[in-house]
């Protein structure tokens, strides 16, 4: 009966010991763990060229050191979702494929771009005062309108000040699109899309009950006094974009 206890802590002492090897274990299992992403192998890929499976290799990083890589770069059990895609940008050897470097030219319908309280509205862009190829489809704009004169003092009186042209600034609106353009002039090259006119921008307005939200009114009643003329376009910083 005495030799009881001591068999008793002898057999804890050995579970415990046991628990202890496995955690440790499982710890150094999980550090050696990894995952395989997709990687560029070739010397070079250029933009505009299709993937092609021989361009990438897997490469294995230890799970305690991804950091947040798992949520940006291509996992290999993804490679087909790769091959046959265009290139947006040029590649380079050991470079790793990020799911951002995927993105293709959107396709979807404007109106599955908006929410139940916005509508699409069109607008006609002053194409002497724009350069779409600087502005894409997500940007935040203002327009700046002309709302009339300052007065129009006789040609003939002395030292008359010439009238000067009332303007107003309204927005911001979010672009969903220039002419048919609904990405970046690179991808939408890189795809084979013709590029049409983009002197008339497609934006989102909200709804508030029956009505336009105040500045989408407003600029509609502008732009059809002056008989639809183009407006010009103010771009918004990146920060600003939604």
């Amino acid at each position: 009966m005495k030799g009881i206890p001591g068999l008793i802590i002898a057999a804890t002492l050995a579970i415990a010991g046991g628990i202890c090897n496995w955690l440790y274990i499982a710890r150094q299992a999980d550090r050696y763990e990894r995952e395989s992403f997709v990687v560029v192998r070739v010397d070079q890929i250029r933009a505009g060229e299709r993937f092609k499976r021989e361009d990438f290799d897997k490469v294995e990083i230890p799970r305690n050191n991804l950091g947040n890589l798992e949520k940006i770069a291509v996992r290999w059990g993804d490679l087909s979702t790769v091959v046959g895609q265009s290139a947006v940008k040029d590649f380079v050897r050991d470079q790793l494929i990020l799911q951002d470097d995927l993105k293709t030219p959107p396709q979807e319908n404007l109106n599955r771009k908006i929410g139940p309280n916005e509508r699409v509205v069109w607008l006609p862009v002053d194409p002497r005062s724009f350069n779409p190829q600087h502005v894409n489809p997500g940007d935040m704009v203002s327009f700046r309108v002309p709302t009339g004169m300052s007065g129009s003092p006789s040609p003939t009186a002395v030292g008359a000040e010439p009238a000067a042209v009332l303007e107003e600034i309204i927005g911001p609106f979010r672009i969903l699109a220039l002419g048919n353009r609904k990405g970046t002039p690179e991808t939408a090259r890189i795809a084979g899309q013709r590029f049409g006119a983009e002197n008339v921008m497609a934006v989102s307005v909200e709804i508030r009950g029956a009505e336009l939200e105040p500045k989408a009114k407003r600029i509609f009643d502008i732009v059809a006094m002056t008989n639809f003329k183009g407006v010009q376009v103010l771009l918004h910083p990146a920060a600003d974009n939604r």
